[in-house]
């Protein structure tokens, strides 16, 4: 006889106290759909935190931290390499752990940078699209987006490292993966992911110059999307596009649309998908700074740019990503005659590529440095 999943036990324990879903939402400050996916078996499923606070509201006396454990091995790490020996008894605690270091490796790129995660990534990478060759029956899906999100992730690192086509390939590796769970399962978090892997390839297209892949791109994801945010972050993407083309009109509209999906996403915060943990106010500042320098609007874009550096907050003032913005703006006050502004913002530049190791930015500060000089 299987034992109980962690859904199957939650329900159990809700259904025993007589609470509805919306009553066990409310008490546990969840969402009553994250309540509904866990109950269903659709991952990723809760930390173990969470669990914990689940058996306290439903008097579990400790039932649903339990089904997170599998029995016979010692914790998470002796699972993970009990499945990476035998690929075909995965299971939803191992899926669960895996998730959890996606979302550390998220964070931890903010301060190490893609050239170094993709030395860190390599290996649990690896395990992951092993598991999701392997994996058979009921399981499958939720592998299979593990996988999926991993791909994603992948080909950010690489196109932030500056290796599109390698990006590329793994942008459609994603897309893959998200197009068989949401064919095949109910997984709703399959649906962003399709979306997202097409906005990162219209991405691909907006680092090489190349308005209408942009465009076209960008529109097809917020088509796609389901999430606020997830449309949120097409439609600042295709903004830019536009802005490539000299179309401000159409720049303008789209990127105010994008700012009422962010405060429509922000009201819902836990139906976002987690890879767009840093999406925000303050970053669609920045594209709209983006936006306005391709546009010839030197003050706007200097205005939306040192605004979206300001409300992104310290926890990301050294990220790669946000360096790039720096930049940005360096170059554009350069223009408007400002050196000594830009210097200051290269300067910072110039420590988070040297903090990070990235040739990218690093190559860029050289070209900005030089125009101060000359």
């Amino acid at each position: 006889m299987n034992p109980l999943t962690f859904g199957d036990k939650l329900r159990a324990l809700r259904e025993s106290r007589g609470m509805t879903l919306r009553q066990l939402a409310d008490r546990s400050h969840h969402s009553k759909s994250k309540i509904s996916n866990w109950e269903h078996n659709r991952l990723p499923l809760p930390t173990v935190d969470e669990a914990k606070a689940l058996d306290a509201i439903l008097d579990g006396d400790g039932a649903l931290v339990a089904t997170l454990r599998p029995p016979g091995l010692n914790g998470t790490a002796d699972r993970i390499a009990h499945v990476a020996a035998a690929p075909r008894t995965v299971d939803t605690t191992t899926v669960t752990a895996l998730h959890g270091t996606l979302a550390h490796m998220r964070r931890l790129e903010d301060t190490l940078g893609a050239e170094r995660l993709l030395v860190i990534t390599a290996e649990p990478l690896r395990l992951v699209e092993g598991l999701a060759d392997e994996a058979v029956g009921d399981i499958r899906p939720a592998v299979v987006d593990l996988a999926g999100q991993w791909s994603q992730f992948a080909g950010w690192l690489r196109a932030a490292a500056g290796r599109p086509q390698e990006a590329r390939e793994k942008y459609v590796q994603a897309l893959e993966h998200a197009e068989e769970v949401a064919a095949t399962s109910s997984i709703p978090i399959a649906v962003d992911l399709i979306a997202t892997a097409l906005s990162m390839r219209g991405h691909l297209a907006w680092t090489a110059r190349k308005p209408g892949p942009v465009v076209g791109l960008s529109a097809a994801a917020a088509a796609r999307g389901h999430s606020a945010g997830i449309r949120a972050m097409a439609a600042q993407q295709e903004a830019r596009g536009h802005a490539l083309l000299g179309d401000g009109d159409a720049a303008d509209r789209l990127l105010d649309r994008a700012e009422a999906l962010m405060a429509a996403a922000r009201e819902h915060p836990d139906e976002e998908p987690p890879w767009i943990y840093f999406y925000s106010p303050g970053y669609l500042q920045m594209q709209r700074g983006l936006a306005n320098r391709l546009l010839g609007r030197r003050e706007a874009a200097i205005e939306a740019l040192t605004a979206g550096l300001k409300a992104a907050g310290q926890d990301v003032a050294d990220a790669e990503f946000v360096a790039t913005y720096k930049l940005a703006l360096a170059e554009t006050h350069l223009d408007a005659g400002n050196p000594d502004v830009a210097r200051h913002y290269l300067e910072e530049a110039r420590a988070t590529a040297t903090a990070t190791g990235s040739a990218n930015l690093a190559g860029e500060v050289t070209r900005i440095g030089a125009r101060l000089q000359g």
